[in-house]
């Protein structure tokens, strides 16, 4: 019953918050156009080209984070898990501007994607391996081992920017702290399909993620190979935030501050966990992708800063409360 009313909820905040976002920016567009003659050019061109397709994208990267992050709290066992904090988006953000360095995205768009993914793998890779004690994981140091790659991360992705061009230099706040307005069609046809595609065999692996979320040695005894599911989940994630930051940028804290306050709310079971949580994910980033568009009179505030600006008390409220 819990799970439905979320479930009903979230499917009523979904509509509020689409008409928020197509609504709400820079250049005034009424909702009550049709009725009285019509929306102008400008007006069609603004919905059309620049607001559907931000809208998608959104929704597409915030059901991603929200997938995501459940899927490592539960590895993990740690609500402190998050695809931010443990390196994956970081790492996803570095591979995406070496390539981008390169010119290969110019030439075919499936570069980028291909780059991030890598960039990911990498930063999951470093964190397991730095997270590992005899053969286990050790979760305290895993936290610490993402935080250290995460900061690397971003080093290196702003050291490398500091000599690229100055087309590449623009796309630094982009990587940084996300960006859902620079969204095309081009990378809705590309990504959303292969997002959608993802994160459904990721919801299908719950029962399995129920098994492994009760440790390693308990996963054992039930006859799962432990570690071979938690390194596919890592390269699952790895390629989900991969396409997520191609579409949104280096966004943090919706894959913490989502998947913690549902599963207070609807329990741990994370086959039903899992799809909840991307749709709640969509709904948190889209409103303050929104909400970043209303605040500032004439211009907007990046979603990234948004999100930290919820998550980051959340976080630190976790874990004043988890000591």
């Amino acid at each position: 019953m819990k799970f439905k009313r979320c479930w009903i909820v979230l499917w009523l905040l979904l509509v509020p918050v689409c008409f928020l976002s197509l609504f709400s920016g820079q250049v005034p567009v009424s909702p009550w156009g049709p009725f009285h003659g019509g929306w102008s050019l400008l007006e069609q061109n603004v919905l059309w080209n620049l607001r559907l397709p931000r809208l998608l994208l959104g929704l597409g990267t915030g059901a991603a984070l929200g997938a995501s992050g459940t899927a490592l709290q539960g590895i993990f066992g740690n609500p402190l898990a998050d695809p931010g904090i443990l390196g994956v988006s970081g790492g996803a953000s570095l591979g995406a501007v070496i390539l981008l360095l390169t010119g290969l995205p110019q030439k075919a768009y499936w570069f980028l994607p291909l780059g991030a993914f890598a960039g990911a793998g990498l930063a999951s890779l470093v964190v397991g391996i730095l997270g590992s004690v005899r053969g286990g994981t050790d979760r305290v140091k895993l936290l610490l081992a993402g935080v250290a790659v995460s900061l690397f991360c971003g080093a290196l992705t702003a050291g490398l920017l500091s000599f690229a061009p100055d087309a590449v230099m623009r796309q630094y706040f982009f990587w940084t702290l996300g960006n859902l307005g620079v969204g095309t069609w081009l990378q809705v046809k590309w990504i959303l399909p292969l997002l959608a595609g993802v994160m459904a065999v990721l919801c299908l692996w719950g029962r399995q993620l129920n098994v492994l979320s009760l440790g390693e040695e308990q996963a054992l005894s039930l006859g799962m190979d432990a570690p071979f599911w938690r390194k596919l989940f890592l390269g699952w994630i790895s390629l989900l935030m991969g396409l997520a930051v191609c579409a949104g940028g280096n966004i943090g804290f919706v894959g913490l501050l989502v998947p913690h306050s549902l599963r207070l709310l609807t329990g741990p079971d994370h086959r039903t966990l899992l799809p909840l949580s991307a749709l709640g994910g969509a709904v948190f980033l889209v409103f303050c992708d929104a909400l970043g568009k209303m605040v500032l009179p004439g211009g907007e505030i990046r979603v990234g800063i948004i999100t930290a600006l919820f998550g980051a008390p959340y976080f630190l409220w976790l874990l004043c409360r988890k000591k």
